[in-house]
């Protein structure tokens, strides 16, 4: 076995982001967008292992940390790569995967045994939830992108050998039907499953999502979905055009019960994946949308404008910040795991969208701090999207982009040359090619949640602050 850290860039590398803007047809390429190609957008063309890192910080421990985010590790993301984790037809090495999480524990906490770093976190009497993302789950034979399986029972499974009963470990996700549809519900059924237990806040999705009960009218009621709580909630000053004006809850979106109730702690499992709301959907996005009801508010399509186009407005930037920062979810989501070993570049956050690209990035990540593992994912999934010849996710939207377009191989490795050369180059080479699959559904992708989280103190998003440690297992 050998591991590879990746060294950092000079001091005064700054914040990574901020794309290629291509203006009129033809483009240039700003000061700040060559620069993000070059030190991003370059390092994804000529392979990750031993580039350079965007991200120069050295993390310490905050054995203090007033809140479970950022934690005691801020800053602090520790990425486990293996080329055997998925095989070329993705089948996901179950072996394989548990070295990477036994690795990628020892790092983030400094341990010489992968249950020491589990026994950071946890300890007998804590009552945990693993919330887990089913929402790429396979349609029509497409290539999933969820919380694998394989990480879930390893998660379970390194619980209980530290001596947390299996009463006392909750899996979760918002929606009962989704849990069932992506088969989690009979994965509950394994051996290695016994005792533990599963819950969702709500029954199924529902266009006006503010019942309380997380019941849907009409139905059976489910005994699974247990509801949001009605004395734990945030306001926020827009609304669902649907929801009546006389109803005050369309401002309001509760917290699970799950999390204010059920649980002392909480594992998060996102996914690496590209979004096309909010531009990337990774930790922070799973806690706000996948623990709140009435999120149906922050993104909605077909506004009429005068001009006989539509609009879709876009509040995910604003809304996913202000769901998370919540006290409650603030003191108990205590580790993230990020799933990357199946990543999605395009067409995020479900199959259904025809752009839905994927690929073995073979990785799974470990933090204690969301913006950090948020801002290395957004780096990552926007350094294969340039090798693919798509935009940055900030760059797309009906008001930026129009139609969904990709950018030709050539241009992207043009531009991430990151020179003024290099920039008129790729301006004369640029091709719009427009999806006759389908154009953007949103004015633009808003990452900024990010960014904005991190001016909450969810975290870090400074580059500068950020330290990325990347381990390459073979």
């Amino acid at each position: 076995m050998s591991n590879a850290s990746t060294p950092g860039t000079k001091p005064g590398c700054c914040v990574t982001r901020r794309g290629l803007l291509v203006g009129g047809g033809l483009g240039l390429l700003a000061g700040g967008a060559a620069g993000w190609w070059g030190a991003l957008g370059w390092q994804a063309l000529r392979g990750r292992d031993g580039a350079p890192s965007p991200f120069t910080g050295r993390t310490a421990e905050d054995p203090r940390a007033e809140y479970a985010m950022p934690g005691p590790f801020p800053g602090r993301v520790v990425e486990v790569r293996h080329p055997a984790a998925v095989s070329p037809t993705h089948v996901i090495n179950r072996d394989v995967v548990r070295q990477m999480m036994d690795r990628g524990m020892r790092e983030l906490v400094g341990a010489d045994n992968p249950l020491d770093g589990w026994r950071r976190f946890f300890q007998r009497g804590d009552r945990i939830g693993i919330k887990v993302n089913p929402v790429g789950r396979t349609r029509n034979g497409s290539i999933p992108s969820i919380s694998s399986p394989e990480v879930l029972l390893e998660t379970v499974n390194k619980l209980k050998e530290i001596g947390i009963p299996p009463r006392d470990i909750i899996v979760y996700e918002r929606y009962a039907a989704e849990f069932r549809d992506t088969g989690y519900e009979t994965l509950m059924r394994e051996r290695e499953m016994d005792g533990v237990r599963w819950y969702a806040a709500s029954a199924d999705y529902d266009e006006a999502q503010l019942e309380i009960d997380g019941q849907l009218r009409g139905r059976d009621r489910d005994p699974h979905a247990v509801g949001y709580d009605p004395d734990v909630f945030v306001s926020m000053g827009f609304a669902a055009p649907e929801h009546s004006a006389r109803d005050d809850r369309r401002f309001r979106s509760h917290l699970s019960t799950i999390v204010t109730r059920m649980v002392d702690k909480i594992i998060t499992i996102p996914c690496l994946k590209d979004h096309r709301s909010s531009g990337i959907t990774i930790a922070l996005k799973n806690m706000s949308h996948g623990m709140n009801n009435n999120v149906a508010r922050s993104h909605i399509a077909g506004i009429y404008r005068l001009d006989g186009a539509v609009s879709g407005p876009n509040q995910c930037n604003t809304f996913i910040p202000t769901a998370v920062a919540q006290r409650p979810l603030r003191e108990k989501a205590t580790l993230h795991i990020m799933d990357g070993l199946i990543g999605v570049y395009e067409g995020g956050p479900g199959s259904w969208n025809r752009t839905w690209g994927t690929w073995r990035r073979q990785s799974l990540f470990f933090a204690t701090d969301p913006v950090a593992m948020d801002h290395v994912g957004w780096d990552i999934i926007d350094a294969k999207r340039a090798l693919e010849g798509w935009r940055p996710v900030a760059q797309m939207g009906q008001t930026i982009s129009g139609p969904a377009v990709t950018l030709s191989p050539r241009l992207a490795a043009l531009a991430a040359l990151g020179t003024p050369e290099a920039g008129l180059l790729a301006a004369q080479e640029f091709r719009a090619i427009p999806d006759s699959r389908g154009a953007e559904p949103f004015e633009r992708r808003q990452p900024e949640h990010i960014i904005l989280a991190g001016l909450l103190g969810l975290g870090t998003f400074d580059a500068r602050l950020i330290e990325h440690r990347y381990l390459r297992m073979a």
